[in-house]
């Protein structure tokens, strides 16, 4: 092998290398939004039934009564759940983090 076929050898070697780590840099990136987007369609679905309830029963309920009685599936194996109850005529606060 001479000089010249070495030295493609290894530009197309480093080509590869770099390919390779942009792929995989642009599919975590992908993974992270993915992820981030999860999040905010679960704090959605518990928004949507707390509302819900405030409508049709006039108060926000607890948690586990949106569990219970309006078929909220919850995962807390993937997820935290914040549901802040301030008062029954006020929207509680709601937050969904992911564990990693």
């Amino acid at each position: 092998m001479n000089w010249l076929s070495k030295r493609v050898y290894l530009i197309l070697i480093l080509i590869l290398i770099i390919f390779v780590t942009q792929s995989g840099a642009g599919i975590n990136g992908f993974s992270q939004t993915a992820d981030i987007e999860r999040v905010k369609t679960v704090e959605e679905a518990i928004q949507k039934a707390a509302v819900q309830c405030y409508a049709l029963e006039g108060s926000y309920p607890s948690f586990s009564y949106l569990v219970k009685h309006y078929g909220l599936v919850i995962n807390e194996s993937a997820y935290f759940y914040h549901y802040e109850l301030i008062a029954s005529n006020i929207m509680p606060v709601i937050a969904v983090y992911k564990k990693w």
